[in-house]
């Protein structure tokens, strides 16, 4: 028989011989540490419960005195000085049209308006040259080809001016799917389109003028091109392809006309659009060479910022920092701020971040505060697209926002409902 191996011996407790009296004192001191524990325990729950109330004030005290995170204000009444409120941007969605192999063919921009009610869809022509992500510029179709869905969103993005909040490939089952509930569309299509045979035979595919699009035909006539045709005609055609859809939807006594989901996707602005006006439209871009499959376009940056600061009065900015983040504050009433002043300060390039009231009601002119050196060129930028107020800087920092605005009875006068 072999000896039992070190991990095969028994373990043996030592004790102390009985009768000792060493059995007795180790129990002794084995409870004296418990009680000793629990009277720790007991009392270290008393401080904290006592601490708390302290604790809360100077938490508080904290936040409300600090220039650093989020502002924190106490006043919850919106007709209230001091009442302030983060603002929600504007909904955008980049919709990336593919054909059956997945290759880009088409580039679509949705915003909503309100409450989800109406909006805008522009289309972009996917030879636009844009920067990218690493500095470089090329199209959109070459970007989508070799940076893939990350690159282009952020491409495209460079080219408006602002992010979207999501980007989805959105391919020709997708599109037969949401078409099909309201469909046949009727539309009266402007061009002739044509397919070519391998012996160059020419042949009608869509016909000009009034044309009924079963569900199954959408996707193609969406995608359809003419040779050597520039692709703004092709655009003008998606223009009244869209036309035609949101108005089957808003005319439709069926509930489930856009079908999938409600609050969030395609689906939400496919609702939200036909809720309410819709603008639809083009990218403002200048053509390079001969129409056809080598055309490029080149963006023309002043038109294309004044659709995008009339079509999303609160954008996010395509890169961080971009844009200054703008506190807009009423010194005259209740925060109510006209529509003119919002898309001035969006169009001088701010990011309005945080809508509120002022200290006080009674400011006479309009004051454009900024927080640091670095943002005093955009405060001037939005004096001048203002048109009023004196321009300072503040002598307390903060990073919540750079550029703060109080409007005052000079703004009021000149555009209207800063307060009411």
């Amino acid at each position: 028989m072999t000896a039992p191996s070190q991990s095969d011996r028994p373990v043996v407790l030592e004790l102390p011989a009985s009768g000792t009296g060493e059995r007795v004192a180790r129990r002794r001191q084995r409870e004296a540490r418990r009680m000793l524990r629990r009277v720790g325990f007991v009392t270290a729950m008393v401080f904290l419960v006592g601490a708390i109330p302290v604790l809360g004030m100077i938490g508080v005290r904290t936040l409300r005195d600090t220039t650093a995170g989020r502002r924190i204000d106490a006043q919850n009444d919106p007709s209230k000085p001091r009442y302030e409120a983060n603002v929600v941007p504007t909904p955008v969605l980049l919709v990336v049209e593919t054909a059956a192999d997945g290759t880009m063919q088409g580039l679509t921009m949705l915003t909503l308006g309100p409450n989800d009610r109406g909006g805008a869809v522009v289309f972009i022509p996917i030879n636009t040259e844009a920067k990218r992500a690493d500095g470089t510029v090329d199209t959109l179709a070459n970007t989508m080809r070799t940076k893939f869905l990350a690159g282009l969103s952020q491409a495209a993005a460079n080219l408006v001016g602002l992010s979207f909040d999501d980007a989805i490939l959105f391919g020709p089952g997708p599109v037969t799917q949401y078409v099909t509930p309201v469909a046949p569309l009727s539309i009266q299509n402007p061009d002739r389109i044509v397919q070519v045979d391998s012996r160059g035979r020419t042949a009608t595919r869509f016909a000009a003028g009034p044309l009924t699009l079963a569900a199954n035909d959408v996707a193609g006539y969406l995608a359809a091109r003419n040779p050597h045709e520039s692709d703004l005609a092709h655009l003008a055609r998606k223009q009244v392809l869209w036309t035609a859809w949101l108005d089957a939807i808003r005319h439709s006594p069926d509930p489930d006309a856009v079908p999938g989901e409600t609050a969030s996707g395609f689906g939400r602005f496919l609702r939200g659009l036909a809720n309410g006006d819709v603008e639809v439209t083009s990218l403002p871009v200048h053509p390079q060479g001969e129409p056809g499959p080598d055309e490029t376009f080149v963006a023309d940056s002043t038109a294309v910022a004044d659709l995008m600061a009339r079509i999303v009065p609160l954008p996010t900015p395509a890169n961080p920092g971009d844009r200054p983040r703008i506190r807009l504050l009423s010194g005259t009433g209740p925060i109510a701020s006209s529509n003119v002043v919002v898309s001035k300060v969006v169009g001088a390039g701010g990011e309005i971040i945080i809508v509120g009231n002022a200290d006080r009601f009674d400011y006479a002119t309009t004051e454009i505060v900024y927080h640091d050196d670095q943002f005093a060129a955009d405060a001037q930028k939005i004096q001048a697209a203002l048109g009023l107020g004196t321009v300072s800087k503040s002598s307390t920092p903060t990073d919540v926002d750079d550029v703060t605005i109080i409007l005052g009875k000079d703004a009021a006068a000149k555009y209207g409902g800063t307060s009411g």
